[in-house]
Protein backbone atom coordinates (compact mmCIF):
# COMPACT_ATOMS: atom_id res chain seq x y z
CA UNK A 1 0.00 0.00 0.00
CA UNK A 2 1.77 3.47 -1.06
CA UNK A 3 -0.74 5.63 -0.01
CA UNK A 4 -0.88 7.15 3.51
CA UNK A 5 -3.03 5.02 6.31
CA UNK A 6 -5.14 7.03 9.04
CA UNK A 7 -6.43 5.23 11.97
CA UNK A 8 -10.31 5.01 12.50
CA UNK A 9 -10.62 2.66 15.18
CA UNK A 10 -9.13 -0.07 17.60
CA UNK A 11 -10.29 -3.39 18.12
CA UNK A 12 -11.16 -4.03 21.70
CA UNK A 13 -11.92 -7.45 21.93
CA UNK A 14 -14.13 -11.03 20.35
CA UNK A 15 -17.74 -10.96 20.47
CA UNK A 16 -19.88 -14.00 20.46
CA UNK A 17 -18.71 -17.32 18.32
CA UNK A 18 -19.02 -15.86 14.78
CA UNK A 19 -16.20 -13.72 14.52
CA UNK A 20 -17.27 -10.42 15.72
CA UNK A 21 -15.15 -7.98 16.68
CA UNK A 22 -16.21 -4.95 19.26
CA UNK A 23 -14.11 -1.45 18.38
CA UNK A 24 -13.54 1.80 19.95
CA UNK A 25 -14.34 4.17 16.92
CA UNK A 26 -11.67 7.63 16.52
CA UNK A 27 -14.33 9.25 14.45
CA UNK A 28 -16.63 12.39 14.62
CA UNK A 29 -19.76 10.35 12.91
CA UNK A 30 -19.80 6.78 13.50
CA UNK A 31 -22.31 6.26 10.87
CA UNK A 32 -19.67 6.01 8.84
CA UNK A 33 -18.65 2.49 9.91
CA UNK A 34 -21.79 1.39 6.98
CA UNK A 35 -19.95 2.54 4.17
CA UNK A 36 -17.15 0.57 4.31
CA UNK A 37 -16.24 -1.94 2.61
CA UNK A 38 -12.68 -2.57 3.25
CA UNK A 39 -10.23 -1.63 5.73
CA UNK A 40 -6.59 -2.37 6.94
CA UNK A 41 -5.74 -4.15 9.90
CA UNK A 42 -2.43 -3.53 11.55
CA UNK A 43 -2.16 -6.22 13.65
CA UNK A 44 -0.17 -5.90 17.35
CA UNK A 45 2.79 -7.15 15.79
CA UNK A 46 3.00 -4.24 12.92
CA UNK A 47 1.89 -6.07 9.97
CA UNK A 48 -0.36 -4.55 8.19
CA UNK A 49 -3.28 -6.68 6.00
CA UNK A 50 -6.54 -5.76 3.92
CA UNK A 51 -10.06 -7.07 5.14
CA UNK A 52 -13.47 -7.55 3.86
CA UNK A 53 -16.02 -5.85 5.94
CA UNK A 54 -19.22 -7.84 5.94
CA UNK A 55 -21.29 -6.81 8.69
CA UNK A 56 -21.49 -3.17 10.64
CA UNK A 57 -23.47 -3.98 13.84
CA UNK A 58 -24.81 -0.75 16.15
CA UNK A 59 -25.15 -1.83 19.94
CA UNK A 60 -25.51 -0.02 22.96
CA UNK A 61 -21.99 -0.55 24.22
CA UNK A 62 -20.41 0.50 20.72
CA UNK A 63 -19.94 -1.18 17.12
CA UNK A 64 -19.56 -4.09 16.00
CA UNK A 65 -17.82 -5.87 12.79
CA UNK A 66 -17.48 -8.76 11.69
CA UNK A 67 -14.52 -9.62 8.58
CA UNK A 68 -14.69 -11.75 6.16
CA UNK A 69 -10.95 -13.37 7.03
CA UNK A 70 -11.80 -13.82 10.62
CA UNK A 71 -15.12 -16.56 10.35
CA UNK A 72 -14.87 -17.54 14.78
CA UNK A 73 -14.33 -16.22 17.77
CA UNK A 74 -10.92 -18.29 17.87
CA UNK A 75 -9.85 -15.89 14.83
CA UNK A 76 -11.16 -12.47 15.85
CA UNK A 77 -9.54 -13.22 19.32
CA UNK A 78 -6.06 -12.48 17.42
CA UNK A 79 -7.19 -8.72 16.78
CA UNK A 80 -7.81 -7.71 20.13
CA UNK A 81 -5.69 -4.40 20.42
CA UNK A 82 -4.90 -3.98 16.57
CA UNK A 83 -5.31 -1.24 14.77
CA UNK A 84 -8.41 -0.27 12.01
CA UNK A 85 -7.40 1.98 8.96
CA UNK A 86 -8.61 3.43 6.09
CA UNK A 87 -6.21 5.38 2.97
CA UNK A 88 -6.08 9.16 3.90
CA UNK A 89 -8.12 9.36 -0.02
CA UNK A 90 -11.32 7.88 1.93
CA UNK A 91 -11.13 10.22 4.85
CA UNK A 92 -15.18 12.09 4.62
CA UNK A 93 -14.65 15.57 3.69
CA UNK A 94 -14.78 18.02 6.86
CA UNK A 95 -17.45 21.22 6.99
CA UNK A 96 -15.43 24.13 6.02
CA UNK A 97 -13.34 25.35 9.32
CA UNK A 98 -12.75 21.41 10.71
CA UNK A 99 -9.69 19.71 9.97
CA UNK A 100 -8.59 16.34 11.26
CA UNK A 101 -6.23 16.09 14.33
CA UNK A 102 -3.05 14.04 12.46
CA UNK A 103 -3.70 17.74 10.19
CA UNK A 104 -3.48 20.35 13.12
CA UNK A 105 -0.60 18.38 14.82
CA UNK A 106 2.58 19.99 13.66
CA UNK A 107 1.00 23.13 12.01
CA UNK A 108 3.29 26.49 13.24
CA UNK A 109 1.63 28.61 15.97
CA UNK A 110 1.83 32.17 14.90
CA UNK A 111 0.97 35.53 16.83
CA UNK A 112 -2.54 36.67 14.86
CA UNK A 113 -1.22 40.52 15.54
CA UNK A 114 2.55 40.40 14.47
CA UNK A 115 2.95 37.41 12.66
CA UNK A 116 5.47 35.79 15.03
CA UNK A 117 5.85 32.16 14.87
CA UNK A 118 5.63 31.28 18.56
CA UNK A 119 6.08 26.99 17.94
CA UNK A 120 3.97 24.51 16.63
CA UNK A 121 0.69 22.65 17.62
CA UNK A 122 2.62 19.44 19.46
CA UNK A 123 -1.24 17.49 20.35
CA UNK A 124 -4.48 17.63 20.61
CA UNK A 125 -6.64 16.41 23.73
CA UNK A 126 -10.17 15.05 23.06
CA UNK A 127 -11.78 16.48 26.37
CA UNK A 128 -15.67 16.19 26.63
CA UNK A 129 -16.18 19.75 27.16
CA UNK A 130 -13.53 20.82 23.34
CA UNK A 131 -10.61 19.90 22.46
CA UNK A 132 -7.48 21.42 24.04
CA UNK A 133 -4.16 22.13 21.89
CA UNK A 134 -1.36 21.60 22.85
CA UNK A 135 1.20 23.76 21.58
CA UNK A 136 4.88 23.97 21.98
CA UNK A 137 6.12 27.20 22.36
CA UNK A 138 9.87 26.91 22.05
CA UNK A 139 10.12 24.41 24.80
CA UNK A 140 7.20 25.84 26.82
CA UNK A 141 4.13 23.77 26.84
CA UNK A 142 0.70 25.86 26.72
CA UNK A 143 -2.51 24.61 26.10
CA UNK A 144 -5.33 26.13 24.66
CA UNK A 145 -9.13 25.16 24.16
CA UNK A 146 -10.86 25.10 21.05
CA UNK A 147 -13.76 26.81 22.57
CA UNK A 148 -11.84 29.56 24.00
CA UNK A 149 -11.26 33.27 22.21
CA UNK A 150 -7.25 32.42 21.69
CA UNK A 151 -7.60 30.33 18.61
CA UNK A 152 -8.45 32.73 15.74
CA UNK A 153 -7.86 30.82 12.82
CA UNK A 154 -6.90 27.99 11.33
CA UNK A 155 -4.91 27.79 8.01
CA UNK A 156 -4.23 24.39 6.39
CA UNK A 157 -2.67 25.32 3.19
CA UNK A 158 -0.59 28.01 4.87
CA UNK A 159 0.06 24.98 7.43
CA UNK A 160 -0.46 27.39 10.36
CA UNK A 161 -2.46 28.21 13.79
CA UNK A 162 -3.10 31.73 14.54
CA UNK A 163 -4.08 32.59 18.14
CA UNK A 164 -3.84 35.87 20.05
CA UNK A 165 -2.60 34.50 23.55
CA UNK A 166 -4.65 35.48 26.81
CA UNK A 167 -1.32 35.01 29.24
CA UNK A 168 1.13 36.90 27.92
CA UNK A 169 4.23 34.96 26.67
CA UNK A 170 7.66 35.75 26.16
CA UNK A 171 10.03 33.94 23.95
CA UNK A 172 13.06 35.05 26.48
CA UNK A 173 11.61 33.44 29.46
Amino acid sequence: MSEELVLIARVRKAHGLKGEVEIEPFVWDETRFEKLRRIYVRARDGSISEQTVQAVHYVHKGIRLTLKDFPDRTAAERLRGAEILIPVSERPKLPEGRAYYDEVIGLNVVDDETGEVLGRVRNILDLPASDVYVLDLNGKEHLLTNAGEEIRSLDLKKKELRVKLLEPYSASE
